[in-house]
């Protein structure tokens, strides 16, 4: 019983972590916003332990598939208004 309560406080003082990708809002047509998603994902999961290497993959990704116009943020208490 105390292995149960013990394991619950370790998760409570975890921080909330999406395992999803999290569109609030996009101009991009459905085909290439998939496309970005499956590539961010891919990223994220490669590098998970470096951001930076992470948004240095994404943008030179997009870049090269769809012209130098893509700007990458990936990272850690991130806002969005």
């Amino acid at each position: 019983m105390a292995e149960g309560a013990e394991a619950e406080t370790q998760q409570k003082d975890e921080p909330k972590r999406h395992t999803y990708p999290l569109i609030r809002s996009s101009d991009m047509n459905d085909e290439l916003k998939t496309e970005c998603m499956e590539l961010c994902v891919t990223a994220c999961e490669k590098f998970s332990s470096n951001n930076e290497n992470a948004a240095r993959m994404i943008k030179e990704t997009m870049d090269k598939k769809f012209g130098a116009t893509w700007q990458v943020v990936v990272g850690e208490g991130m806002g969005y208004d």
